[in-house]
């Protein structure tokens, strides 16, 4: 009998540790299984499109259960704001190598930059997903909700307001220089991103009021305004093209259209 009993208290004591020590894998590796799980369902929009896509096929392609996919992110939807906080990290990286020699717009496009750099894997994915969003209207909100939260990053780690009437402004007008340089990018073979990197470029130049017609109204933080390798920010002219004022960038309750870009 006292054999059985120790026998019965080594077996429960051995199942308790197993559970431990699955729920202590469970935590360790979900950062892992969200990056399998956003590669698999960026390869699966690549190849079927993202409108019809589920959770059980992304989870079917990351080779994680459906269950653990799903406490890990509840929607192919969460999926995506995951990647775009997998991408904030990577564009706030650059933001730590900044001097006082570089100027917001310097800082500007070298996170933007950064961030496609990051958003490579996924650019077929991505592409897919552009061209599913007018018939998306969800994924279009969750896009562009995370769009705005990723230019008011961009443009605090630039020393350049993100709140306010003025950063309201100029977050609408840092969206519409980085959704209209993604459709670019969506296309763009060079092996260097050259096109990505001139479309970037000539965009801040006519959205003159992200880095330019704003500073010029409301201080910019930060002691290397003005002072970067790049061109300096343009003086605003009554010639401006107008559609690049803050006003025409779409808001994150607008209506989906084609162009319209996540992450």
């Amino acid at each position: 009998m006292n054999r059985r009993r120790d026998v019965s208290c080594m077996t429960a004591h051995s199942n308790v540790e197993r559970k431990a020590s699955m729920a202590e894998n469970d935590t360790t590796s979900t950062g892992d299984v969200s990056r399998r799980l956003i590669d698999a369902a960026l390869g699966l929009a690549a190849e079927d499109g993202w409108r019809r896509l589920t959770m059980a096929a992304i989870a079917e392609r990351a080779g994680v259960p459906l269950n653990a996919a799903l406490r890990v992110h509840g929607s192919r939807n969460e999926v995506l704001r995951a990647m775009g906080h997998h991408v904030d990290a990577a564009m706030l990286d650059e933001a730590l190598t900044f001097t006082d020699q570089d100027g917001p717009r310097d800082r500007l496009f070298d996170m933007l930059m950064r961030r496609f750099d990051a958003l490579s894997p996924w650019r077929a994915g991505l592409a897919a997903i552009i061209k599913d969003l007018p018939a998306d209207p969800g994924t279009f909100v969750v896009s562009m909700q995370g769009v705005y939260h990723s230019m008011g990053l961009a443009l605090e780690a630039a020393s350049l307001p993100a709140d306010g009437f003025g950063g309201l402004a100029t977050r609408k007008g840092l969206a519409a220089v980085y959704l209209s340089t993604m459709r670019v990018w969506t296309e763009d073979d060079t092996e260097d991103l050259s096109r990505t990197m001139a479309a970037l470029d000539k965009n801040l130049d006519r959205a003159e009021s992200v880095v330019g017609t704003l500073c010029r109204v409301i201080p910019c933080r930060g002691k290397g305004r003005g002072k970067g390798k790049g061109k300096a920010a343009p003086t605003p002219s009554p010639d401006a093209d107008p559609a690049w004022t803050p006003e025409d960038a779409p808001g994150p309750d607008d209506r989906p259209s084609s162009g319209h870009a996540p992450a």
